[in-house]
């Protein structure tokens, strides 16, 4: 019998994401301990909804981040698919799914211009999507004029307001697409070839595999997924606003950092950067409920991602040291 427990135990152990869950059950019990607001229904509807949002990003920043690459103007994708789509509603009058295709169309072609520049002339990511953060967000400022659009239809609204058995829709949303994220990364051709190129570009090049065609296809993968969350933000808010996925970058990133996908490509997991939101979400969560100074939660969260860099460091050359 404790040959079979210490077999399981060991087993649970080598699953790689068990690192990155303790720390989460911990500061959920440690939070749950000191307030008694955290354990409640309604908080943990509104945590779900919150890590919802930065899940759907984050399955796109997954897949950019294995493959070797970075994109730094999801935040002002976000701002821009949810932008065009209220702006169609309010001002055009256009039917929902009509608006809500061209909002999603305007992000894929902002991921479409971040990937064909990178693959086609081999500029850093860091420099496109840098620039891209600065011409998407002119876009909202320059289509809205600072002003947010308002008085979209309640059935719109329902998409980010409604719930199903309690639930937020924006949860089941999440859900779908991180089940389609894990099975596609890791059971499929797309994934495997993903996982390659950021492993070893050359390698895979050499491999036959079509570099900028899936350096691409993430790109414009990780600004629909934006654009998907842009548009529920408008709709839970019932506004478009021009500010709107400030600084989201930073959490996206850093989230999928924490769950185990490295900066450096070639490794990582969609259940990973699901932990690794859900780590960030309840951080911020406890450290207000515990009344922790705002400046100090934003120097926490930033110790966080050189933490969780220096881990993906350290690990990279202890596995090269084996």
């Amino acid at each position: 019998m404790s040959s079979t427990l210490l077999k399981l135990t060991k087993r649970i152990f080598q699953i790689r994401e068990i690192g990155i869950l303790i720390p989460l059950i911990v500061i959920c019990v440690i939070t749950s301990i000191f307030s008694q607001n955290f354990a409640t229904r309604a908080n943990s509807i509104n945590l779900a909804r919150s890590i919802s949002l930065t899940v759907i990003g984050g399955v796109g920043m997954t897949f950019i981040l294995i493959s070797g690459g970075l994109d730094l103007s999801v935040g002002s994708t976000l701002a821009l698919g949810g932008m065009v789509t209220g702006y169609c509603l309010s001002i055009v009058n256009l039917p929902i799914p009509l608006a809500i295709l061209l909002g999603l169309s305007v992000a894929a072609a902002a991921g479409l211009f971040n990937g064909l520049v990178i693959s086609m002339l081999s500029i850093p990511p860091l420099i496109v999507t840098l620039g891209m953060m600065n011409i998407a967000r002119g876009a909202v400022n320059v289509m809205s004029k600072g002003r947010p659009y308002s008085g979209f239809p309640e059935s719109f609204n329902e998409i980010g307001q409604g719930t199903l058995i309690g639930i937020p829709y924006s949860v089941y949303i999440a859900l779908v697409i991180l089940v389609l994220g894990h099975v596609t990364l890791k059971y499929t051709a797309f994934g495997r070839c993903v996982t390659a190129i950021g492993g070893n570009e050359e390698t895979a090049r050499v491999s036959g595999i079509n570099i900028k065609l899936y350096k691409t296809l993430n790109y414009v993968l990780m600004s629909v997924l934006s654009g998907v969350t842009g548009i529920i933000m408008a709709a839970r808010l019932a506004t478009s606003q021009a500010n709107a996925g400030t600084g989201w970058e930073m959490t996206v990133i850093a989230s999928v950092v924490i769950g185990g996908t490295s900066l450096f490509g070639g490794s990582g997991s969609v259940i990973g950067t699901l932990i690794g939101v859900a780590i960030m979400e309840v951080l911020k969560v406890s450290m207000t409920m515990l009344r922790i100074d705002p400046y100090w939660q934003n120097v926490a969260v930033g110790a966080i991602i050189i933490l969780a860099v220096g881990i993906d460091v350290y690990r990279r050359k202890f596995m090269n040291a084996r």
